[in-house]
């Protein structure tokens, strides 16, 4: 999480192009600093900036606790802020906004969506009497099928950003997570097997 270590990758189908930079949820504040300066180039030159943020804290207490039952915590920046290593800081999405060009999208999911999608894959989730009563900021015991988690929280929103990609209709910028680079380039293949990586 280094400043040379923010990466962009690009790809291309023929008539659009994407310019992927890996995230880093806790990294080097110099990491973010990297990221910041190469979509503000990018923008510059007209490009919309898709980007990944799941918004917890706006979620209902119902969907809050859902999400918990996924995963033991609510995965919000401030949980990020609250637990980093010695000399990191959190992502904070702010320094990747505003900047003149294209538009900034928030292509990722809402916690409802997620929620519904694991259920409507797997079945109801249990909530827990510990999931019930313990604030909703601690930590508890997930009730969830663990061998099905990956498949809802990276996989699922992989194809669900691979078609926003593919839906496009110019060139864009992703900052997404770097585990959801491969799959998403994956999915878009299968949408389209024009796509492929240019630099």
């Amino acid at each position: 999480g280094s400043a040379g270590s923010a990466r962009m990758f690009t790809y291309s189908n023929g008539s659009k192009r994407l310019h992927f930079i890996p995230m880093i949820h806790q990294a080097e504040p110099a990491f973010y600093t990297a990221v910041a300066r190469q979509v503000k180039h990018l923008k510059a030159q007209g490009m919309d900036l898709y980007y990944e943020f799941i918004d917890f804290d706006a979620a209902t207490l119902d969907d809050k606790r859902r999400i918990r039952a996924i995963l033991g915590f609510l995965p919000s920046p401030a949980f990020y802020a609250e637990n980093v290593s010695d000399g990191l800081v959190a992502q904070d999405n702010e320094m990747f906004l505003g900047f003149p060009g294209g538009c900034d999208k928030n292509v990722d999911m809402t916690p409802k969506e997620l929620a519904d999608a694991y259920e409507k894959k797997v079945g109801p989730l249990e909530i827990s009497e510990e999931n019930m009563t313990k604030p909703i900021d601690e930590l508890v015991m997930p009730t969830a099928d663990v061998t099905q988690v990956t498949r809802i929280t990276i996989e699922w929103r992989n194809d669900h950003l691979a078609k926003a990609i593919n839906e496009a209709s110019g060139y864009v910028i992703v900052l997404y997570g770097a585990a959801h680079a491969a799959g998403t380039l994956a999915n878009l293949q299968a949408l389209d097997p024009r796509w492929k990586r240019v630099n």
